[in-house]
């Protein structure tokens, strides 16, 4: 991993350069020198990371090259706070401190001294490297180490060893592989890839697959190979070719062995022309590994078939894209998991005593669920207890479960788990540990972590100027998905993986990874002394901070009242409510260097803070945020999503925010206008719904801004200026302004006078590129089709008071997926949809449209429409006729609706004809007409 780290350090080094930054002032041909000596230890230390199991030495020299980086930056970032702002004309106490040129000069002096002294350090490492065996060569020949042999050793497989242990949960997809292998007619796979995360027994299912009586009847021969992390493309086929001759003797092996490249696989193509084979590519891990495979094995004109296990679904993906069948293997159920501990762990079946019986299932229930499905951490488990006879030694299982689970040395989850982090480019592996900022089963937004890895630099420019760094990220994000590294959490037809998760036992070996970097530390104020809390953040550089609330005072005592600055912090994520205790200590005075502030709220809290919102009392109203923030003119990511805070004066020096996150779970939320027109690297602006704003609302650099959620609708054309909008001025941006880069746009209400009328037009035409908007208000009218981008994907309108029917304009948008009418944005009694209209539409909410009384649709409307949920829409008679001829809706929502329009939907209803093709029919919460409100 310190490879990504200098890498990083390397990349922001060369940006400041080429920028020729003011804040290296002074100091810049030392910089040059200093990135110059970090890249010629960076070829080294790919070599250096595999190698750290080996010895001792090893990880402390990468430790040591690991901390220089580190060094490096902060030197560079002091210096930036001391003598960059002031070249800029920043923040008004550093102006005071460095207005003397004396003072300025001595600066400069020290940082290059510094500087220096880090370089000396680089070379002298760099020396040392002979007395590790670490060589430049190393690289180009990339031999594997001992360890890794070992472990090759360990994760071997073979068709013919058949394991003791029961298999538990895998009947439907044995039946399922089986058939598509099989049954030629129905299905015509050439190659069926079992994909999933390690230890989820893709192995097991494979070996019973090959085993399957249908399979050994079906296929005349058939080979295994395991292919593991090093693959040896000559052995593979030579393997292959012995296990498809049947009976081979002595001569032929040595014939096959004797065999060019070309020759061999020519011969393993015919073979698998004329016979019926199965090929068994078990553990195969690359799409590499795959290319380099493939001459031998084609994909035409055979009824051979491949059968492969992987971790990475990008290669079952990319093996045989047309004819391939990719089958995802998924966690076992509670009940699964119990039944697979009860045949492994069977020592407690043979105790008499039936009430120490039932403490040692209740036991070994509350153990397996630890487990969470994981079919190799059960059958861990499982051999743990079944070595244990009594009571009393369950229970000391169960006391340390967790520790048990990771430190068994043959079948060791963190072993299992610890290859595919291995197996990630270096890059990667910084952006998986940066997930164990998250408490367990936390639903991780994508796109917010995508900002931080932003905000932190663990995205890397890739030289092309269509690819912006959030694509970069998503396609990071996107890989370690594919990998099987993360579990994907709520998806949207428009914004792809809307949330992540990672399985429980992932997190534990994510967090004890980052922990052993010094690349993050988890606290939790409930369980660490006020030392333990202090040295943990004066070490690493990232921490996540949780507890009760209760026990949250004590961090406004503990941090601000040492010495220590903190140079080393560059993320906070909090997880719970911190403000009130952070005012008057301002524990933030000690963090100049953070990037990332995310004060997180958990869903636990959400609920909570839901609850008592409207009793917000005077105090609450005034509550403003630390003024010690204004120092953090570093920090690239803020979020004070649901927290209580409405006055962010303090928050407008932040120059190089490009993400800041205000949608806090407050009514009225107060900021000046000029705000944000120091902000020249905004990306991502989150604004309250609804905000209190005097003057014009002054945008940062526009041209960099992707996203503008709730952004007040005076900044569009109002319709009468001078009755009472006059503070707020009528319209903000010239007329042939464009947001070339705008992609989410949300448009809401000021916080008074919501009874005007609003034009978007304008403000609309000026996003070419959005493909998500809102509209929350009333407004004049809808643009038509050809004056709004033509990659609007996503549209939801609330409030806006339409008159005429907005379903004639919107039918003809090209490609809107999911169209949202909810809360009076229609005000009119009918509704239609034409022929050929909505062609992309696939999902249509109705909600809360009081007026509504018909809804028409053509036949040939909306052919791709998936979901359809209508709510509370009280004076709609029925659903559509024209529903009939929508083959494609298998989902149909109804809430909230008097129960005889329910009734004409059931079976034998006036309406079944209408929705009898529909796969799902939902009903909530009918009402009688005589209770309707």
């Amino acid at each position: 991993m310190a490879e990504a780290i200098v890498s990083g350090v390397v990349a922001r080094l060369g940006d400041l350069l080429l920028r020729k930054a003011t804040s290296l002032h002074g100091v810049s041909n030392q910089v040059e020198q200093l990135q110059d000596a970090l890249k010629q230890i960076q070829s080294l230390l790919k070599d250096a990371d595999a190698r750290q199991n080996e010895s001792q030495s090893v990880r402390q020299w990468v430790a040591d090259m690991r901390d220089v980086a580190y060094d490096a930056e902060d030197i560079i970032e002091r210096y930036a706070l001391k003598v960059g702002s002031r070249k800029g004309g920043g923040i008004q106490d550093v102006l005071k401190r460095f207005a003397c040129i004396l003072g300025e000069a001595k600066t400069s002096f020290q940082t290059s001294s510094e500087i220096g002294e880090i370089t000396r350090r680089i070379f002298t490492l760099k020396s040392s490297l002979q007395d590790y065996g670490i060589k430049l060569d190393s690289m180009d020949g990339g031999g594997p180490s001992s360890l890794s042999e070992k472990i090759k050793e360990q994760r071997q497989t073979y068709a013919h060893v058949e394991h003791d242990h029961v298999v538990v949960g895998l009947e439907d997809n044995l039946k399922e592989v089986v058939a598509c292998l099989t049954e030629e007619v129905k299905y015509k796979y050439r190659v069926v890839s079992i994909c999933g995360m390690g230890g989820l027994g893709k192995t097991t299912l494979a070996r019973k697959v090959y085993h399957h009586k249908e399979v050994k009847s079906h296929f005349k021969c058939r080979a295994w190979v395991c292919i593991s992390q090093q693959c040896q493309r000559r052995d593979v086929w030579e393997g292959v070719m012995i296990s498809l001759t049947i009976s081979p003797s002595k001569e032929q092996r040595d014939e096959i062995r004797s065999m060019t490249d070309a020759e061999l696989t020519e011969k393993l193509c015919e073979v698998q022309r004329q016979n019926k084979c199965l090929v068994v590519l078990d553990d195969i891990w690359k799409v590499e590994q795959w290319n380099s495979l493939r001459a031998a094995f084609q994909m035409n004109d055979t009824n051979s078939r491949i059968l492969l296990t992987s971790r990475n679904v990008d290669v079952a993906l990319q093996v045989d894209p047309r004819r391939g069948h990719l089958h995802e293997l998924k966690l076992l159920n509670d009940e699964s998991s119990w039944e697979l501990l009860q045949n492994l762990a069977i020592s407690w079946r043979s105790e008499d005593n039936s009430n120490i019986k039932e403490e040692m299932r209740f036991l070994g229930k509350d153990m397996v669920s630890y487990c969470k499905g994981l079919p190799l951490a059960v059958i861990v488990l499982g051999g743990l207890l079944a070595t244990k006879q009594t009571l009393e030694e369950w229970e000391q299982v169960h006391r340390n479960v967790k520790s048990c689970l990771h430190q068994q040395k043959d079948l060791g989850i963190s072993m299992v788990l610890a290859l595919s982090y291995d197996d990630l480019p270096s890059h990667l592996k910084l952006c998986f540990l940066y997930l164990g900022h998250f408490p367990e089963d936390f639903e991780i937004r994508t796109k917010e972590l995508i900002q931080m890895w932003m905000a932190e630099g663990l995205i890397l420019q890739t030289g092309s100027n269509k690819e912006t760094l959030e694509d970069v990220g998503e396609q990071y994000f996107k890989e370690l998905v594919q990998r099987c590294m993360v579990q994907v959490g709520k998806k949207s037809s428009v914004a792809g993986i809307k949330t992540c998760r990672l399985h429980d036992l992932m997190r534990d070996f994510c967090v004890d990874k980052a922990k052993s970097e010094n690349f993050l530390h988890i606290i939790n104020v409930n369980h660490e002394s006020n030392e333990e809390i202090e040295a943990s953040i004066g070490e690493v550089r990232r921490a996540a901070i949780s507890g009760r609330s209760s026990d949250l005072g004590r961090l406004g005592f503990i941090l601000p009242s040492t010495s220590q600055k903190y140079f080393h912090l560059r993320s906070l994520l909090t997880f719970f409510r911190p403000l009130e205790s952070w005012k008057e200590k301002s524990m933030l005075r000690n963090f100049k260097y953070l990037r990332v502030l995310n004060f997180v709220t958990t869903a636990e809290y959400n609920r909570a803070r839901a609850m008592v919102s409207h009793f917000n009392n005077d105090n609450d109203r005034k509550r403003d945020f630390p003024p010690a923030i204004k120092s953090l003119i570093h920090l690239r990511f803020l979020s004070l999503r649901s927290t209580s805070v409405r006055i962010i004066a303090s928050l407008r020096n932040l120059k190089c925010l490009q993400t800041l996150d205000l949608r806090t779970t407050n009514w009225q939320f107060n900021f000046p206008n000029d705000m944000f027109r120091n902000m020249e690297h905004l990306r991502h602006l989150y604004l309250p719904q609804f905000s209190k704003i005097r003057g014009k609302l002054q945008l940062p650099n526009a041209s960099k801004l992707q996203t503008l959620v709730n952004i007040p609708v005076f900044i569009c054309a109002v319709e009468d200026p001078t009755v009472g909008f006059d503070e707020f001025g009528k319209n903000l941006m010239p007329s042939n302004f464009t947001f070339n880069c705008l992609h989410v746009l949300k448009i809401s209400h000021p916080f008074i006078r919501r009874d005007k009328r609003v034009d978007i037009t304008p403000m609309v035409t000026s996003c070419p590129h959005i493909y998500q908007l809102r509209l929350l208000g009333r407004i004049k009218k809808l643009p038509e089709h050809d004056k709004i981008s033509p990659h609007l994907a996503k549209l939801s309108l609330l409030h806006t008071d339409l008159e005429e029917d907005p379903m004639l304009i919107l039918e003809k948008f090209p490609n809107i997926k999911i169209l949202y009418l909810g809360n009076k944005s229609y005000i009119g009694k009918k509704m239609m949809c034409s022929v050929r209209g909505f062609p992309q539409l696939q999902s249509l909410i109705l909600a809360h449209l009081p007026n509504l009384e018909e809804w028409e649709v053509e036949e040939g409307s909306m052919p791709n429409l998936y979901h359809l949920k209508i709510v509370f829409c009280e004076d709609l008679r029925m659903v559509p006729d024209g529903l009939q001829f929508v083959g494609n809706l298998q989902k149909l929502e109804i809430v909230h609706m008097y129960s005889s329009f329910v009734a004409r939907l059931d079976e034998g209803g006036q309406d079944f004809y209408k929705i009898r093709h529909v796969p799902s029919l939902e009903v909530e919460h009918t009402m009688p007409e005589d209770d309707w409100p």
